[in-house]
């Protein structure tokens, strides 16, 4: 799907949650996935140009007399999983010369993640210090190696090695709970950030909770509602510290579930609950601090109502008229998706803006089998309701005259499925189906149309032209020869 990663490997001792005084003179590597997924956008702005600059207030950040390195891949050749470069070595921070290394990487290529820990792992293993690499990745390994795995076996070397491990923008529960698997055998932390400020938070969180001395014990509260439905936003009132790198976190059992930074000069933070019901923990959590966990507070999850009403069948590419139920104005969505896919599968959807409302969405243009979802967005997209749905074949017909004169108009009538985007077209005989010459969009209970014929004399077709996801179609055609 996509990856974006960034690795720190720096001196620091255990997990996240547990850190041990810092030691002078941390030897850090930023691995800084370079691949072509990281040109996919979020909020309107590449990934890499949000990962760029959340780099640059690492840097500006970053702690007199402690190393940093730089390690890309992917930024290169397509196609290689053995693109992974060794930047900068770990070194005293040139800020300069860092940042214009990281701003000249142009993603491209593969996304090995696995190898580029176990790169990162390498060039520290000279160094008596203690390893940490924080992995920033959008998306899973491309390279055939388990990142499963490769925690377990970095951490039977027997090196001091720490691997943290943040989620960018990563919907998929298999692949976070692949990245989640990275960290945590290493005695990692892991993060999922789904936007630039998450993204530059964790980073923030990790590099402070590896470079920085240890603070004293402290006390915190939290104030929460004790119950919650799914996949919805609350309000946590906290008193603590607030120190740089301090959350609340949403627990179910060692597993998070979900967290929101905490920012200096306000008492309270809103937090999306998690996707599944059930009992959970509201927890504060001061990384940098020998017992980090200063709080905590149960809440239950309860399911959230949810239901659709639509008809069991439909024409491909007809506009399909439902009734919907869900959670309004947190993300979730409705939507048509193949039958038996994944959560995160989507055809045609639209947002959830109303507890209850009236959607108009296009059938697939494919015939199948489908369902029609309330899918919830949270740690792991959950599908809070269904209702199947038979796609049948299109129907569509287009009439006009047998031959026309070059650079003239016809007439033509013509009828098919009254979803948005389909439309009709003069194109030369057996061309692909986005081919024409002159074009009209085709408009729901309008039956006749005036098409412009092409300048130049032959054979071409007439044809109503199904859009969709599968790209376009041409579901009818008729000859029509051009003097």
């Amino acid at each position: 799907m996509k990856s974006q990663t960034l690795a720190l490997a720096a001196l620091a001792a255990g997990a996240l949650l547990a850190p041990p005084p810092a030691l002078a003179d941390a030897n850090v590597v930023l691995v800084l996935d370079a691949s072509g997924s990281m040109w996919g956008q979020i909020d309107g702005r590449t990934k890499i140009e949000i990962a760029r600059e959340a780099v640059a207030g690492l840097v500006g950040d970053w702690p007199a007399g402690d190393n940093l390195g730089l390690v890309a891949y992917g930024h290169r050749r397509k196609g290689d999983c053995a693109d992974i470069e060794t930047l900068i070595g770990p070194g005293p921070l040139d800020a300069a010369a860092f940042l214009g290394r990281v701003n000249a990487l142009n993603p491209t290529g593969m996304t090995p993640l696995s190898a580029a820990v176990v790169h990162a792992a390498d060039l520290l293993r000279a160094s008596e210090q203690k390893a940490t690499v924080i992995l920033v990745s959008d998306g899973e390994e491309t390279c055939s190696l388990d990142p499963c795995q490769v925690g377990r076996e970095l951490e039977q070397r027997g090196v001091d090695f720490t691997a943290h491990v943040i989620g960018f923008d990563v919907a998929d529960p298999a692949h976070q709970a692949q990245l989640r698997c990275l960290a945590e055998n290493t005695g990692g932390r892991y993060f999922n950030a789904g936007d630039a400020r998450e993204l530059a938070g964790a980073l923030g969180s990790l590099a402070a909770a590896t470079t920085q001395p240890a603070l004293p014990p402290a006390s915190a509260s939290l104030s929460a509602p004790a119950q919650a439905t799914v996949a919805s936003w609350i309000e946590v009132v906290w008193q603590g510290p607030g120190d740089e790198g301090d959350y609340i976190a949403l627990y179910q059992g060692d597993r998070e579930a979900g967290y929101a930074w905490l920012e200096a000069g306000t008492q309270t933070v809103r937090l999306r609950t998690a996707t599944a019901a059930g009992p959970f923990e509201l927890r504060y959590v001061s990384p940098r601090r020998a017992e980090p966990v200063l709080a905590r507070q149960p809440i239950a999850l309860v399911e959230a109502i949810a239901a659709i009403e639509a008809p069991a069948q439909a024409m491909a590419g007809s506009s399909v008229v439902f009734r919907a139920r869900g959670p309004g104005n947190a993300g979730h969505w409705v939507g048509f998706a193949p039958s038996g896919s994944a959560a995160e599968a989507h055809l045609a959807y639209a947002w959830i803006e109303a507890d209850e409302a009236e959607y108009r969405l296009r059938a697939p243009a494919v015939p199948g089998d489908y369902e029609l979802r309330v899918v919830l967005a949270g740690d792991a997209s959950q599908i809070a309701a269904r209702q199947p749905v038979r796609v049948t074949a299109a129907q569509a017909r287009i009439a006009g005259p047998a031959e026309g004169s070059a650079g003239g108009q016809v007439e033509v009538e013509a009828e098919g499925p009254d979803g948005a985007g389909h439309w009709l077209s003069v194109a030369p005989a057996g061309s692909d189906p986005g081919t024409y010459r002159q074009f009209a969009y085709y408009e729901p209970g309008t039956r006749t149309y005036r098409l412009a014929l092409p300048e130049e004399a032959g054979e071409y077709e007439l044809r109503f032209v199904l859009a969709g996801e599968a790209g376009d179609q041409v579901v009818a055609s008729q000859p029509i020869r051009v003097r």
